[in-house]
């Protein structure tokens, strides 16, 4: 039996005081009370630690055929003649999460990887159900790749990236975007959620690991309350990419799992079938991490160097990118 993964100390010291504080479950009571949680708690950590320095942020719409995207644009402070363009898309379950409260995300994305980066406010369930999030997303990757240029990018360098639930839209946009004749630059994959389908009743019964800040209940709620009555399309693609029957073309691949996460094994089940079709895909293991580390990077020196180590395999991954692009009518 493999070891029982440990958590980092100081990512456990923020789930014990949690627990002091008998914090709720991320996804419960109603939508717009846990969305006043997550709030609550980034606001407050972000007074302790500020931002990362970007260039310039600002707000836009994605436009593509009938759908519009509120995104925020954010360039770094680069004297590079070429820039790659990162169409970012956050964590949250479909439900939390917003371009305003993933900001310091977006921000280190942007500095660290040295790119301009689209960071995008999907539209979020049980209000707007599947297939609304991935239709946004499409829609917003399809714009970048038509406006790389306009943005301060390179058109033959636009690329995916997303966390948890915007992994599973960047797989998903790579995905669609590949069907309709245009080559991505590499996509981001960090922690994510792939596999609507999962099991998460055997999850449970992994007793051998804890799941904190993410549950196999907390999964059935996100498949829930986004799916809604298209519940029996778990095992489609969309909204599964792992279901997906051709992994085939697909740009190269960086995936970021966390070890005290229930979706560890999905993602690694992502990387292999993207291996086996010939992708070429790098998987960064962080054993001691848990489901939203990506985040906690002034919290956690551990997380920092995750979070760094990760941003700099993506950013090397884009220059080694070869100049292949499709012309295609976006």
């Amino acid at each position: 039996m493999p070891a029982v993964p440990q958590l980092d100390p100081q990512l456990a010291a923020v789930v014990a005081a949690l627990r002091a504080r008998c914090a709720p479950p991320p996804f419960s009571g109603t939508p717009d009370e846990a969305r006043g949680r997550m709030r609550a708690a980034v606001l407050a950590a972000r007074e302790r630690s500020g931002l990362p320095d970007v260039q310039s942020a600002e707000d836009t719409v994605a436009a593509h055929a009938d759908v519009r995207v509120p995104v925020r644009v954010y360039r770094p402070h680069s004297h590079r003649p070429s820039l790659p363009t990162v169409v970012f898309f956050h964590g949250g379950g479909f439900v939390l999460g917003s371009v305003e409260l993933m900001d310091d995300i977006a921000r280190k994305l942007c500095r660290d990887i040295e790119a301009v980066v689209v960071s995008v406010d999907y539209r979020l369930a049980p209000e707007h159900p599947f297939p609304a999030a991935h239709d946004d997303a499409l829609a917003a990757t399809l714009w970048a790749l038509a406006n790389a240029v306009a943005l301060g990018g390179d058109p033959a360098y636009v690329a995916v990236a997303g966390e948890s639930a915007g992994g599973n839209l960047a797989a998903s946009s790579a995905i669609q975007v590949r069907d309709r004749g245009f080559a991505l630059a590499g996509q981001l994959l960090i922690v994510p959620g792939v596999d609507f389908a999962r099991d998460t009743v055997r999850l449970e019964r992994n007793d051998g690991c804890a799941y904190p800040m993410l549950t196999p209940h907390d999964l059935r709620e996100v498949a829930r309350l986004y799916l809604g009555t298209a519940a029996d399309r778990a095992t489609d693609f969309p909204p599964s990419p792992l279901h997906c029957a051709d992994l085939g073309d697909l740009p190269a691949t960086v995936i970021a799992v966390a070890g005290c996460d229930p979706l560890y094994n999905e993602g690694l089940a992502y990387a292999a079938r993207l291996q086996a079709a010939g992708i070429a895909t790098q998987v960064l293991r962080y054993e001691d991490m848990f489901h939203p580390f990506f985040g906690f990077f002034e919290v956690s020196e551990a997380a920092r160097r995750a979070n760094d180590e990760i941003c700099s395999c993506f950013a090397a991954t884009l220059r080694a990118c070869p100049d292949d692009t499709k012309e295609a009518e976006v």
